[in-house]
């Protein structure tokens, strides 16, 4: 075991690329659309095989469906879609909704309760009104990783390929009741903690180590799940962990995100990953979480679309055998139909210009 939290024994040298996902969903009122502050019933009526799998969050509002190690996307989109409807029995005699909002169109912060928690309470005291309007839901993946030099190619890169990943999964148009002009509102709330949104790059792992050695030694954190960057290296489970696109229940475009993601950290780690400027990587996020697909990538002194950047994306994780690899050469084409599909974001938009209805949007939302 290396000192301090560099324990290199958390990796997977035999066994690496396994995949986990989390899925944070809201639980809304069948009949006012409001959030149902109802997940202690859910909770108390689970059945025993999903009790591991299914955690409180800050809101008694929210429940976070969490995976099993999966070899594959396919696994774990349908254990979080077995789970969403198994809920989803569980919760609509009491009227209990399920909806993988990334943001609610109206609610209010007095709308929630929270949790008494004393993790939760330090959080409370520190963050006041940050804490108090953080009303969000997103979607974290997971990719096991062989070694540490593996872990921070694939933590490096990722922070350069973000906007792919965001825009692939916007679905937070709407804020406090109005048109945020936005695909992604959730990342801009997301960005008001301390320490969220796109973090630095790192030389190599040692470096990465150092750094939560000084946070853990500053009293700044007290677990690693007190980091909430876009990505990080998980350091209980080994795992390069994508953090930064919004909830969403299609369990289409989840198989493919994650798969997309896994077979991206395959083929960058057989490539050494420059460094890009900071500056570069916030305008890049900025013009997904703004335009989304539409939007522009900036790529060394040109600027292409950002949908042109995850076709040629693909095609080079295809090129380099990493989909072959991973036994899915056979999605590819699946793949670049989600690059050309329209968003969630567009979509409740539009449900929203021809009904103008908040509740149309949030019915589009909910698990059936």
């Amino acid at each position: 075991m290396a000192a301090g939290h560099c324990d290199l024994s958390i990796f997977h040298p035999e066994d690496p690329w396994t995949l986990g996902v989390e899925l944070e969903v809201r639980l809304i009122d069948a009949e006012s659309m409001k959030p149902a502050n109802r997940s202690p019933y859910l909770f108390e009526h689970l059945p025993e095989e999903l009790r591991p799998h299914v955690h409180k969050e800050l809101l008694q509002s929210m429940i976070e469906i969490v995976t099993p190690v999966c070899r594959s996307a396919e696994e774990a989109a349908d254990f979080v879609m077995n789970a969403l409807h198994t809920l989803t029995r569980i919760g609509e005699p009491e009227g209990i909704r399920l909806a993988a909002l990334a943001t609610h169109p109206f609610e209010r912060k007095e709308d929630n309760l929270r949790f008494e928690d004393p993790r939760y309470e330090a959080f409370a005291q520190e963050l006041q009104i940050v804490l108090k309007n953080f009303l969000i839901s997103g979607l974290h993946i997971h990719v096991a990783m062989p070694n540490e030099e593996s872990a921070i190619r694939a933590y490096n890169a990722s922070i350069q390929y973000l906007p792919i990943f965001l825009a692939l999964s916007a679905n937070s148009p709407f804020h406090l009741g109005e048109d945020t002009g936005l695909q992604s509102y959730r990342s801009k709330i997301f960005e008001r903690l301390p320490r969220a949104g796109i973090p630095e790059y790192f030389g190599s792992y040692r470096e990465y180590c150092s750094l939560m050695d000084q946070l853990y030694a500053t009293g700044t954190i007290e677990s690693a799940k007190d980091v909430w960057w876009d990505v990080r290296i998980h350091q209980g489970f080994g795992t390069v962990e994508l953090r930064v696109c919004d909830a969403f229940y299609d369990r289409d475009r989840l198989r493919l995100i994650a798969l997309f993601y896994q077979a991206l950290l395959h083929h960058i780690t057989q490539f050494p990953v420059g460094r890009i400027y900071q500056q570069i990587s916030k305008q890049n996020k900025w013009n997904a979480v703004r335009h989304g697909m539409e939007g522009d990538f900036i790529d060394g002194d040109s600027v292409l679309p950002l949908r042109q950047k995850a076709h040629d994306l693909i095609d080079q994780i295809e090129s380099s055998g990493s989909f072959e690899a991973l036994e899915a050469s056979a999605e590819v084409p699946a793949l670049h139909d989600l690059v050309e599909r329209r968003s969630i974001a567009r979509k409740l938009r539009q449900i929203y210009t021809e009904s103008g209805n908040f509740h149309k949007v949030i019915e589009e939302e909910l698990i059936h």
